[in-house]
């Protein structure tokens, strides 16, 4: 996944960045590399897509793929982060192609190789950044939901079998997982 004890300049890793073939991420020092998805994996992100896509038509917001990356930084820190599925409303701001405001919500589909990195450090960066919504897909046919709530995620829903996944940022987003998964 990354090399420990290794730091990294933001211009090495756009030097890495532009050579690798998978995706690679940026993690305040850290790059983060991870192969090309499974076809389970990038069934669940262009199933979710579609479905955001579809409730989000015609609104002031849009839905973006791990192809979009997204800038988290502040005076001591910087992330370079691919969420596999994200949105993002009328009033994000943005770096050239990047993103440098917060989506209102993710979903990050978990692969072995990086599920830690999902499960630990994305968390934590998403919640002192201001997601509102985090959501961990688990190929296993379930999502774990986070909600921003006093400044802390709190765990507000576990979605599985024939549940709806339904957002706490927009109350009327519905999504059976039959659909997803």
């Amino acid at each position: 996944m990354y090399a420990k004890n290794i730091h990294y300049t933001e211009e090495n890793f756009e030097n890495i960045q532009c050579n690798y073939n998978g995706k690679a991420e940026y993690s305040n020092g850290y790059i983060i590399l991870s192969s090309n998805t499974s076809i389970k994996h990038n069934k669940i992100i262009s199933r979710l897509n579609y479905k955001l896509m579809t409730f989000f038509d015609k609104s002031k917001c849009d839905v973006y793929t791990e192809s979009i990356e997204v800038i988290f930084r502040n005076n001591e820190e910087v992330y370079k982060y691919k969420p596999d599925v994200f949105v993002m409303c009328e009033k994000a701001h943005r770096q050239g192609e990047s993103f440098i405001s917060s989506p209102k919500i993710i979903f990050e589909v978990i692969s072995k190789s990086t599920a830690s990195h999902d499960y630990i450090t994305k968390l934590d960066v998403y919640q002192r950044f201001g997601v509102l919504e985090y959501n961990l897909v688990e190929q296993e046919g379930y999502i774990v939901q986070y909600s921003l709530i006093d400044n802390q995620y709190k765990i507000t829903n576990v979605f599985k079998n024939n549940d709806k996944y339904t957002s706490t940022v927009f109350k009327d987003l519905n999504i059976s997982l039959e659909d997803i998964f």
